[in-house]
């Protein structure tokens, strides 16, 4: 008891959103698993997940389309109705709800090593999938993506307690777990760029790259694309006529990994991938105006090409 005590304190503490009804629901849940990490005999660090999915086919394709919403199944339910994957609600899978870790523990790798412990506890129970859903920040989606799970949606409505868009992440076990993480990181990829300047307009630059870089490339560019590239670097192509294979140029292998080191990662973020209008660039602060605007990115996609 003196150890539940330790460890729900240790939850407490590190996530604000932690009440005495969780521990009661820790409790009571069957579907409940936990970790702990230990230096010294001291509790540093706690994983809790929750375990998910396992419905019928019948079922999970009900839930799919939108006809049913069972209580629980958070991740499951969103990856069949909102991904359009019923198999994520028939396939079982292990949740994680939170992870917290020491203070003075911190930095050193035991949050990870409580998630491969998660990933082990799913090889040995036969599981499909290891997942998470958290408010999207880049410093926990940096620590999921070192943890070994990769992006497979970023929800369209902001969560009300933290204004943050739910970030989910997988990671497949079974061959049919990894076929489902694949076929939904591929129908994010294709869909992401669509969405951006209705959904996401002013979603945070780090976030968005540390997102995009997580998902599959899209086809390579053409030919025509790369002469227009070349057009517009040189100055000679306007930017709206350009904007198309800006766009595709941000989805290609390789492109936003390099956009990440670069000054003019915001202004390229905001223009080309989130819709702000010049004035709102501007009001921003992160061009003079069109022109100077126009300049940066020419600029960003000769620097790129010189690198190919």
């Amino acid at each position: 008891e003196a150890e539940l005590a330790e460890a729900f304190g240790l939850l407490v503490n590190a996530h604000y959103r932690t009440t005495p009804s969780d521990l009661r629901q820790w409790l009571d849940d069957p579907a409940a698993y936990s970790w702990v990490a230990r230096c010294q005999g001291r509790i540093v660090g706690v994983l809790w997940a929750t375990l998910e999915g396992g419905l019928s086919e019948a079922m999970a394709e009900q839930v799919m389309l939108g006809k049913r919403r069972l209580r629980g199944h958070l991740l499951a339910q969103s990856l069949a109705s909102h991904g359009g994957f019923a198999e994520a609600a028939s396939l079982e899978g292990l949740r994680v709800v939170r992870v917290a870790v020491l203070e003075q523990a911190r930095g050193q790798g035991v949050g990870r090593r409580l998630v491969a412990a998660a990933r082990q506890g799913c090889r040995e129970q036969h599981l499909d999938y290891l997942g998470t859903s958290f408010g999207g920040e880049s410093g926990l989606l940096r620590f999921w993506h070192e943890a070994g799970l990769r992006v497979v949606r970023l929800g369209l409505q902001q969560e009300a307690t933290t204004g943050e868009f739910p970030l989910q992440m997988l990671e497949g076990i079974s061959p049919a777990g990894n076929a489902l993480a694949d076929g939904l990181a591929a129908r994010f990829s294709e869909h992401w760029q669509v969405l951006m300047p209705r959904h996401w307009s002013a979603l945070p630059t780090n976030l968005l790259i540390g997102m995009a870089v997580d998902l599959p490339a899209q086809a390579a560019l053409s030919d025509d694309d790369h002469r227009d590239l070349r057009s517009f670097s040189d100055g000679f192509r306007g930017f709206e006529l350009t904007l198309p294979v800006l766009q595709r140029l941000s989805a290609s292998a390789g492109f936003m990994v390099w956009l990440a080191g670069q000054e003019g990662r915001e202004l390229w973020c905001r223009a080309v991938l989130q819709g702000w209008t010049w004035t709102s660039l501007r009001k921003h602060g992160l061009c003079a105006g069109q022109k100077a605007g126009e300049a940066c990115l020419r600029q960003l996609v000769a620097s790129y090409l010189s690198t190919r």
